[in-house]
């Protein structure tokens, strides 16, 4: 008896004595076709999600006079996305969190992916909007998810390179944006459903809600995060997990990986809270020291990101096109829209589609942005995440200045087109966020930091709308402004941390 208890007592003390970091453990099941599986799946609810707001720009002009829709209903409506995610960001987070990364992406997904096809159906304002609405209280979750889940399936020294390869992605996405709309909105159909017709526009809002349901399918099969797994006290799930991410990886056979017990955390053993209190327990670390600072530095980086690049820069094509049909060559884009304001306005023309040049011009910027965002991806590891922050904010906010002073429209369009390479500080941002925050705390503090971001959008969209007509200079100014103040804010951000060996020839010559 007393050798058994024993026994018992050294395998117990042998586990603990093996067990090892889940960092480590990620780090030798490696990189391979199983990592890049499901990180093109995650991005896919990334460019899904951009995609659904982007789309605004071309239905909306186009659907105008079916749904007798005024100006500043459209102007509400193309906000209703950042809206839904800025006010559901937390609650995403806390369900992300507590209730699994994999489980709550599908859900969220399918939703939003069924009710963007159902708004294609709405007959009036009312509904289209009441649906879209429903719709955007979904987004939150595969907005900001997908950046944590890749950070949590990779070993570590990969993470900053593949989540600025995943925000490259996410770009070249955006070209889909005008090219389906170039494809699907000059078609001449209709189809009488009684209430009203069934145009191309409606087919366009469908085909835009599509990757989402793709995406769903495909995550549905795929496997929950790891780090997730451990967070939760799920050892045998979460080594499950390993072996098999390092069998496809290094082609092997699951049994033949190293690591047999992952070290747990001994708070797990602890009986979960009520649902309130879980909240509570979740969110609460987030605003106090020592987090607070950095959700704070976060929620800031990604404010200027979004208020620029989700709120001016969508009233950059409008102005754009005014600038180049507007005949005033020798003159500043301010000065062409002042212009325009002081002419008759003698009515608003029902239009059916949208001149060719605008997509062509959007799809070539969007691609060439994505060209140079794979071309940054493989160079981040070497310049450092936090590098390219700040020459990407200070160069985007020299665009913002220099729009101000540019006077031949070659030069304008080129500084317009320049505003989708923002979004590769998206990336990086959330990196800082994947490598400050614990995994039990991750979702909830990328949900909350996305939420100010997306607060940005919201703000920084109706801010330029206002002041493009009243102050138009002061307006590219403040952006500007805002840009460089984020440059010199992200010298706060932390120096990346070496992770610990742990025996790394040991294990690594069983390999």
């Amino acid at each position: 008896m007393v050798n058994e208890i024993k026994t018992v007592s050294g395998d117990v003390a042998n586990k603990e004595k093996n067990a090892v970091d889940i960092d480590y453990a990620l780090d030798v099941a490696g990189l391979g076709w199983y990592n890049i599986r499901y990180s093109l799946c995650l991005a896919l609810f990334l460019i899904a999600v951009i995609i659904e707001p982007l789309g605004y720009a071309y239905i909306l002009p186009v659907a105008r006079c079916d749904l007798q829709m005024t100006e500043t209903q459209r102007g509400f409506i193309g906000s209703i996305p950042y809206i839904g995610i800025a006010l559901t960001s937390f609650p995403w987070g806390y369900a992300v969190d507590t209730r699994g990364r994999k489980a709550m992406i599908v859900l969220s997904s399918t939703v939003a992916g069924l009710l963007g096809v159902l708004s294609a159906f709405m007959p009036d304002l009312i509904s289209f909007t009441a649906i879209k609405f429903l719709m955007s209280l979904c987004l939150a979750c595969p907005a900001a998810v997908p950046y944590s889940f890749i950070g949590e399936i990779l070993p570590s020294k990969y993470r900053d390179v593949t989540l600025s390869v995943t925000n490259a992605m996410q770009i070249f996405g955006s070209v889909f944006v005008p090219l389906l709309g170039w494809a699907i909105l000059p078609l001449t159909f209709r189809v009488d459903f009684g209430l009203y017709e069934f145009k191309p526009w409606r087919l366009l809002t469908v085909i835009y809600a599509l990757p989402f349901l793709l995406g769903a399918l495909l995550m549905y099969f795929g496997p929950e995060s790891p780090k997730y797994l451990m967070s939760q006290g799920r050892h045998d799930e979460s080594l499950e997990v390993l072996k098999t991410m390092y069998a496809v990886n290094k082609k092997k056979s699951p049994d033949d990986f190293p690591i047999k017990y992952l070290r747990m955390n001994e708070d797990l053993k602890k009986e979960k809270p009520p649902f309130f209190k879980s909240l509570a327990i979740q969110s609460a670390p987030l605003l106090k020291p020592p987090y607070i600072k950095w959700m704070a530095l976060i929620g800031f980086l990604l404010f200027g990101i979004f208020a620029n690049l989700n709120g001016l820069y969508v009233w950059l094509p409008a102005v754009l096109n005014t600038v180049l049909t507007g005949g005033g060559e020798g003159q500043t884009a301010c000065q062409v829209l002042a212009q325009k304001q002081n002419q008759t306005d003698v009515g608003v023309e029902c239009i059916e589609t949208i001149d060719s040049l605008t997509f062509i011009i959007n799809a070539l910027s969007s691609l060439a942005c994505a060209v140079i965002a794979v071309g940054v991806s493989s160079v981040v590891k070497i310049i450092g995440k936090k590098t390219l922050l700040i020459v990407f904010y200070a160069l985007i906010g020299c665009v913002c200045v220099g729009i101000n002073f540019a006077t031949q429209q070659i030069l304008f369009a080129i500084l317009v087109s320049s505003f989708p390479i923002l979004g590769l500080c998206i990336g990086p941002v959330n990196a800082f966020a994947v490598d400050i925050f614990p995994t039990k705390l991750r979702g909830m503090a990328v949900s909350l930091s996305m939420m100010v971001g997306r607060f940005g959008s919201v703000i920084g969209m109706n801010i330029a709308g206002t002041l493009l007509s009243a102050a138009c200079e002061i307006t590219f100014y403040g952006y500007g402004g805002l840009l460089f103040l984020c440059a010199l804010l992200s010298f706060l951000l932390p120096r990346p941390t070496v992770q610990p060996k742990q025996d790394i020839i040991t294990i690594s010559t069983r390999l």
